[in-house]
């Protein structure tokens, strides 16, 4: 099933591109970006890497830094059910 991209507003008033699969399903969810101009740019890299990029292996800690280097999921997206449409309004203006 093909899924799908979402551009969402941060509660912060920035931007985050969501990889939602075609039950709907979160599976995975970009950095945060300031404008829905960053946000087009970062969704054409999201699109090289997944139809280009190789899998590679890596570590528990490589993980741990990641998450250390980004915030936790914003509040508003975590609770998020997966009925709820999301729709970009004033997204880092």
């Amino acid at each position: 099933m093909a899924g799908h991209l979402e551009l969402v507003e941060t509660p912060d008033g920035g931007c985050r591109i969501l990889l939602v699969d075609g039950d709907d399903s979160l599976m995975g969810m970009s950095k945060r970006f300031s404008s829905v101009d960053e946000a087009v740019e970062g969704v054409a890299a999201i699109r090289e890497v997944a139809g280009t990029g190789l899998l590679r292996t890596s570590t528990a800690e490589r993980y741990a830094v990641l998450m250390l280097e980004e915030p936790v999921m914003d509040s508003v997206l975590a609770a998020q059910s997966p009925q709820t449409q999301s729709k970009v309004v004033n997204c880092g203006s």
